[in-house]
């Protein structure tokens, strides 16, 4: 009869035990199952179809004759008792339905589902009615009274009627048959007679458990049903969900019908939020568990690797049972609606309900109603937005209390699900029509503005993401998607970003409109202002990941459904809350989108202007945000070139409030700034200067660094109003200790200091108590030029007095003395008492022999009566350099300037043949020639050159190059004692040989005071020292003639003979270059002169004439040469027939390159200008600030801009590029001097020289000491 898998006498054995009524019931349930674990599916089947009668006879003994309700033993047997029901109903379900054994299948069922039964009994009970039901059902044959019975299966439940289930289970369990049950449920609702035993929280955690449980059976009992024909699964399928949308979900939702979704005929429902419930309310519980059941089943997608009954292919079973009907399709839609109104403790099931909604509306995934064409995708799309966005109008939001968390996480995931529509979903496989995204803004903008302007936890932390979303979202629509959006939406966001009270909202606006400024630029200049890293990190990096995450989202959503169905769901009260995502934080969804300028510019240019002018700058609590995002933007706009856009944004910054004016002054600053480039308009630098002159009225230090910045033109405008508050805020800054304020406010007085009176003795009270040096030099230098203007000479004493006290005096005190030699033309006395008062206290040689120095030429060109004091100061501080230089500005150095080789006589450098003894004297090189008998001396004076012979009896002609010193000594004659110093002593005085000059008394001192020096050096009367061995230079051969033991004799005498040194091969060479060493120091300094029309180096060095003020300017630099025959001075290079202004006093020469009179063309002017280290522009161009750039050299180390204000005053501007750090006086960045000053600044005493280059050691003198 069967084909057996084991072995054909154990199958009959065990069909016999089976069958025998007198068996007890266990061993025949045992053999039971042993059948039907051997047997298959058809197998079974005719197994219990032929032996019916034992079938139901062995279930009515375990069920009808045992106690299930408390007793354990009698509840195992009754398990017993149902399973081999179980088998009946699952193995033969066309007889059950067909009504076979009805009566008898029904009442076991009622003895099990009795309610006072154990739960496990209960449980399997439940499972068996269900399958019983459908069996019934697929052949209509489940009638009214079933119904009511399926809907009460669960203890609890809350009922439309008010009705007990648990009563109403119990009155069907003990009625004697279907007529007494219809007749009961006649009579009407079945009222409890019973007091409630149990809490309202215990009722309701078993009416969780219930239904988790049945929701679980209805799905997964269908697929155990074994039907001949496999249709029937579907039948039960949809049996089921007819009955559970009308049994139990019309009794949870009151308005599933009046008021649910019809997304066939394009209704969606009214909002209406309701009453917020009780989490422990059987509604809610209810409404969790359906709504979670409805769920996965829309969530399941198909797995053909799945088996037949698995939980997964009974949820894609009972999918297809609800996306047949248009009636399940819309109450699933509704369900999912009201999961956004659940409360915040079933965050769980909300959260599944997003996802799915989102897989929908992304199209990660096309629902059903969609793919089959019953529904467009746009009112698919509509719909779905709408249900996801009516999450922020639940009645529970408001209330959140410690749920907040839980509310933002479900707020995130909406929000980043509508973002990533808008910017990850460029294609969509559907694409949507342009009402659907200004209706998904408009939606937006509905919720945000009532959410972001209420002032709860919840709206503080979803305001930033509600501002990214739809910032983000309208510029991706806009300008990268092309696709219009109405005015009106445009208004509702400015309203929301109006009406918003957080701060982050701000905030992230300025975000988003950086990366929208970006690509602005991107597409009008074609430059991307973001650094390719910082570009990369946002395009790839983060948006990558946001992708990534959004994709894993949708794809893992209904997995984790399935997961959790199959393996017994989650509990309502799980605290399942998602974390905050960084995604509105750290993405930037428009740099990852655009990545060239492919796109329309006007599109960007509209998007940028409407996105920019979202947040005002005015009243709005974030307006600082505003205009620190302004500031940046104009900042980026000029850097581009992009100055109208710029001009219009600070339009908008100077009608802020005073009290956040000063936030604007960076990028109000930077507009006047680069009006080199572009000018703004004039009404606009006027109210910018306006809003200067307001800030320096409320005293307001940060506008300070901007007027000093400003132009010449801009600054005589603000000077008069700010020169009447800075005073007082020079006291406030050095009251409040701080640097950068008082340096700020010290530099834009001393600018100004010219034009107020009094300006003296406010910045000596300054330099009293300033600490930091560059103020100091500041002040320092500014007192000198106040000094130089107004000819104070008697201000020169007490200023030095304050310096002298100051902590930084040892570095004040040169530059201030180097800043006023100019005024040795008002009172040369009181100069030289000031720098000999400045010799004394400093101690450093190298500054002490610069005011040295400045004192000796004081005292040549200035008789002065402390010029004994000069000298007798130098000696005493043995410094050669001064004393050489003393003597050579008493008359005897040339004017003109050449090499150190003529400086006082003719000569050859002596070549390789000749015999050189050369002695070293420390502070000079001697030489002496053999064959010619010469005597070289090199000394820091420079080079001299004797030719030894004997002295004939005619008369000769006064030396000029021997000093008084040396004829009083030759007159003197020899000393008493000097017989008996040996060789020496047989000897006559060198010195008697000498010619006799006439008397001094007839001839006037080449310098006054020179009996003063003569005298000193009379008392220094120098010793004969002892012969040594003659040198190896001289042959063994060599016979000595009359000249050279004239010259051993007076070589003994100076003691020449020990201090005769080897030299080393290269010793002429380095002598060749010593000797051609120029005996000033040399500079040449560039000149420019630059139109107001010019802004480029070809354009300026076209140059042949000037303005008048420009060539007044040039005539007072020096005097005019032309190089060649005449001009034996420094050329600078220049070519023969060139003309230029030429200075030069005793220490120093300065040839300046005036690029007007240059000959040639651009390129050989360009050859003389771009080599000098000093650029000097003068410019008319008040439209474009000279910059280095604009005629680039890398020998350029200083420039200084000469800015021409009306007739007056010139500004100047200095700019330093060296790696040496160069102190400058007493011209400084950003001083206002006249015209006459600046000429005296720059020509008398070369103070122009002076202040830019710092004065060194004469090139001769380090020569002279590494040889």
């Amino acid at each position: 009869m069967f084909a057996r898998k084991g072995k054909s006498s154990d199958v009959q054995a065990s069909i016999s035990r089976f069958t025998d009524l007198n068996r007890d019931c266990v061993s025949r349930v045992k053999h039971l199952k042993i059948l039907l674990d051997t047997l298959t599916t058809n197998e079974k089947r005719q197994l219990l179809d032929e032996h019916s009668f034992e079938t139901f006879h062995l279930v009515d003994e375990l069920l009808l004759v045992n106690d299930v309700s408390s007793q354990i033993d009698s509840a195992i047997e009754a398990e017993s008792g149902l399973w081999t029901l179980e088998q009946v109903l699952c193995l033969a379900p066309e007889l059950v339905g067909s009504g076979w054994q009805r009566h008898a299948i029904e009442s076991l069922l009622k003895k099990a589902v009795y309610p006072k039964n154990l739960m496990a009994v209960r449980k399997i009970a439940i499972r068996l009615f269900l399958v019983f039901y459908q069996c019934l059902g697929v052949y209509g044959k489940a009638t009214p009274d079933l119904d009511r019975v399926f809907q009460c299966l669960l203890p609890f439940f809350p009922l439309k009627s008010g009705e007990n289930a648990e009563d109403v289970l119990n009155e069907y369990c003990q009625s004697s048959g279907t007529g007494d049950w219809c007749e009961r449920l006649r009579n009407g609702p079945i009222k409890s007679t019973a007091s409630a035993s149990q809490t309202s929280k215990e009722r309701a955690q078993m009416l969780q458990v219930y239904l988790d449980k049945f929701l679980e059976y209805c799905t997964r009992e269908t697929v155990r049903i074994e039907w001949n024909d496999e249709g029937k699964r579907q039948e039960c399928a949809n049996f089921i969900i007819d009955k559970v949308i009308k049994l139990y979900m019309g009794e949870c939702f009151t308005e599933l019908e009046t008021n649910g979704v019809d997304v066939f005929g394009g209704w969606e429902g009214a909002d209406e939020t309701g009453e917020p419930l009780d989490t422990a309310d059987p509604v809610v519980i209810a409404r969790y568990w359906l709504i979670r059941w409805i769920n996965n089943i829309a969530s399941a997608t198909h797995q053909p690797s799945q088996p037949i009954q698995s939980a997964h292919a009974s949820l894609l079973l009972y999918r297809n049972a609800l996306f047949s009907s248009h009636k399940a399709t819309n109450v699933a839609l509704t369900i999912m609606r009201e999961a956004m109104k659940l409360p915040l403790a079933c965050s769980n099931v909300t959260h599944k309900v997003v996802n799915v909604l989102s897989s929908w509306l992304l199209q990660y995934e096309i629902p059903p109603f969609v793919a089959s064409g019953e529904v467009s995708i746009e009112r698919c799309s509509l719909l779905l937005s709408n249900i996801l966005l009516s999450f922020f109008h639940s009645p529970y939001l408001p209330q959140c209390g410690e749920r907040y968390s839980s509310a933002i996480s479900i707020a995130f995931a909406i929000l980043t699900s509508c973002k990533q529509l808008v910017s990850h979903r460029i294609q969509l496989p559907k694409p949507l029509p342009q009402k659907f995204w200004s209706e998904l803004m408009s939606g937006l903008c509905a919720v945000a503005a009532k959410i972001c302007h209420q002032s709860d936890i919840f709206s503080q932390h979803v305001s930033a993401a509600f501002t990214s979303t739809l910032v983000s979202n309208v510029v991706m629509i806009k300008a990268v998607r092309r696709i219009e959006i109405d005015d009106d939406v445009w208004d509702e966001l400015h309203e929301v970003m109006k009406k918003g009270v957080w701060i982050p909202m701000a905030e992230q606006w300025a975000a988003i409109v950086n990366s929208v400024t970006r690509a602005l630029i991107l597409h009008l200049a074609h430059i991307d202002i973001f650094s390719r890293e910082e570009a990369m990190r946002k395009a790839t990096e983060v948006s990558q990941t946001s992708r990534r995450q959004a994709i894993e989202s949708a794809n893992a959503m209904m997995e984790e459904a399935r997961k959790e169905s199959s393996e017994g769901g989650d509990s309502l009260s799980s605290n399942n809350t998602i974390s905050e995502d960084n995604v509105f934080h750290d993405t930037d969804d428009i740099t990852n989108a655009v990545t060239s300028w492919s796109g329309d510019k006007l599109a960007w240019l509209q998007t940028w202007r409407r996105v920019i002018s979202l947040v005002d700058p005015y009243t709005n609590s974030s307006a600082h945000v505003a205009i620190d995002c302004m500031s940046l933007t104009i900042k980026n706009l000029l850097s581009v070139n992009l100055h109208p856009l710029a001009h219009w944004l600070a339009c908008r910054l100077v009608t802020v409030p005073p009290i956040l004016l000063p936030r604007c002054v960076p990028a109000l600053s930077a507009i006047l700034n680069e009006s080199s480039i572009r000018r703004p308009p004039p009404l606009l630098s006027a109210n910018i200067l306006l809003c200067f002159i307001r800030l320096m009225q409320s005293k307001e230090q940060s506008v300070v660094p901007a007027i000093c910045g400003l132009s010449a033109q801009e600054l005589s405008i603000v000077a008069p109003r700010a020169l009447e508050h800075l005073p007082k805020m020079l006291h406030t800054a050095r009251s409040s200790k701080d640097s950068k304020v008082s340096s700020n406010s010290l530099k834009l007085f001393s600018m100004l200091s010219s034009s107020y009176p009094g300006a003296e003795q406010i910045l000596l009270d300054q330099l009293v108590h300033t600490d930091i040096s560059e103020n100091a030099v500041v002040i320092v230098n500014t007192l000198a030029i106040l000094i130089v203007q107004k000819a104070q000479i008697d201000m020169v004493l007490s200023a030095l007095k304050v310096i002298e006290n100051h902590q930084f005096a040892m570095r004040l005190i040169p530059l201030f003395c180097s800043s006023i030699a100019t005024l040795s033309q008002f009172s040369s006395t009181t100069l030289l008492q000031a720098l000999l008062r400045a010799a004394s206290l400093l101690r450093d040689e190298r500054t002490r022999t610069e005011i040295e120095w400045q004192m000796v030429k004081l005292c040549v060109q200035y008789p002065q009566p402390q010029m004994p004091l000069v000298i007798r100061g130098i000696l005493a501080d043995r410094h050669m350099v001064l004393h050489g230089e003393l003597v050579t500005l008493g008359g005897q150095f040339p004017v003109k300037g050449f090499e150190v080789e003529r400086w006082n006589s003719g000569g050859v450098v002596p070549s390789e043949q000749d015999k050189t003894v050369y002695v070293n004297r420390q502070s000079s090189i001697i030489s002496i020639a053999s064959k010619r008998c010469e005597i070289t001396a090199r000394t820091v004076v420079g080079r001299h050159l004797w030719d030894l012979d004997t002295l004939d009896v005619s008369p000769r002609k006064t030396p000029v190059n021997v000093t008084n010193w040396l004829r009083k000594e030759a007159l003197k004659g020899k000393k008493p004692g000097r017989e008996s110093q040996g060789i020496l002593g047989a000897m006559d005085d060198p010195f008697d040989d000498l010619p006799r000059a006439p008397s001094s008394t007839g001839a006037p001192s080449p310098i006054e005071g020179s009996a003063q020096f003569a005298s000193m050096i009379e008392t220094s009367r120098r010793q004969p020292q002892p012969l040594g061995q003659p040198s190896s230079n001289f042959g063994a051969g060599f016979t000595p003639n009359s000249k050279l033991l004239e010259w051993r004799s007076l070589s003994a005498s100076l003691g020449f003979v020990p201090l005769v040194s080897q030299v080393h091969t290269n010793f002429l060479r380095d002598l060749k270059h010593l000797d051609q060493t120029s005996s000033r120091e040399v500079h040449k300094v560039a000149v420019i002169y630059a139109t107001d029309t010019q802004q480029d180096r070809a354009s300026i060095l076209s140059n042949t004439s000037a303005s008048p003020h420009f060539d007044a300017f040039v005539s007072e630099l020096g005097w005019e040469i032309r190089v060649g025959r005449g001009h034996e001075g420094y050329n600078g290079g220049l070519p023969v027939e060139s003309r230029a202004p030429y200075y030069a006093d005793a220490e120093s020469e300065c040839i300046f390159h005036v690029s007007t009179w240059l000959n040639g063309d651009v390129q050989q002017k360009w050859k003389h200008i771009g080599n000098d280290e000093v650029h000097v522009v003068w410019t008319e161009n008040y439209r474009k600030v000279y910059t280095r750039e604009t005629i680039a050299t890398k020998f350029c180390d200083v420039l200084i801009v000469l800015e021409h204000i009306g007739d007056k005053f010139q500004m100047v501007r200095v700019r330093v590029d060296t790696t040496s750090s160069l102190e400058f006086g007493p011209l400084f960045d950003g001083a206002l001097v006249t015209m006459s000053e600046l000429s005296q600044l720059k020509t008398g005493k070369t103070k122009f020289k002076n202040s830019i280059l710092p004065r060194s050691q004469v090139l001769f003198i380090r020569q002279m000491r590494r040889i």
